[in-house]
């Protein structure tokens, strides 16, 4: 009994609000661009989270630039921002007995990523990601190319 105690207290959802239509926007800041490759990092703090339940959330990320085109032969990725280091999205973090998953999706002008798990969200938590949209031009000369290695990416 003591042992299930234990558990639901690890994994009992707190009630919170759910951010609705008037969740603010992560912040958006265009970087490097060329004509047919938009690059943008994104800050998401805990504000910009709408949670669907306990153990989802997501955020909306409106940009332009991911056109049904780009959608049906380009390449939208997102990448986790770890110090130097970019992960390529959906990545799964993993702690004792817990996992954490990141998922992007996409529709045209959207960009999502959804976090699954349990967990609290600390008020003074940031995330920082790099949207890369590669246009079909791009894509069609660099089909090998590892897109997930955003670091080999910048150097190109």
């Amino acid at each position: 009994m003591l042992l299930l105690v234990s558990e639901m207290a690890f994994t009992y959802c707190k009630p919170e609000e759910q951010g609705g239509k008037d969740t603010p926007l992560p912040m958006l800041i265009k970087n490097d661009s060329a004509e047919h490759v938009h690059e943008y990092t994104v800050i998401v703090s805990a504000k910009n989270w709408r949670r669907v339940n306990c153990s989802e959330r997501f955020v909306d990320i409106p940009i332009e630039e991911i056109t049904g085109s780009v959608l049906d032969e380009g390449l939208v990725m997102i990448y986790l921002t770890e110090g130097n280091k970019y992960i390529a999205l959906p990545f799964n973090y993993y702690q004792v007995r817990r996992i954490l998953s990141f998922q992007p999706s996409f529709e045209p002008g959207h960009a999502y990523i959804s976090i699954y798990g349990n967990f609290i969200t600390n008020v003074s938590a940031r995330y920082e990601f790099k949207l890369l949209i590669v246009s079909k031009e791009i894509l069609k000369n660099e089909r090998n190319r590892n897109w997930n290695d955003f670091n080999a990416l910048k150097k190109k």
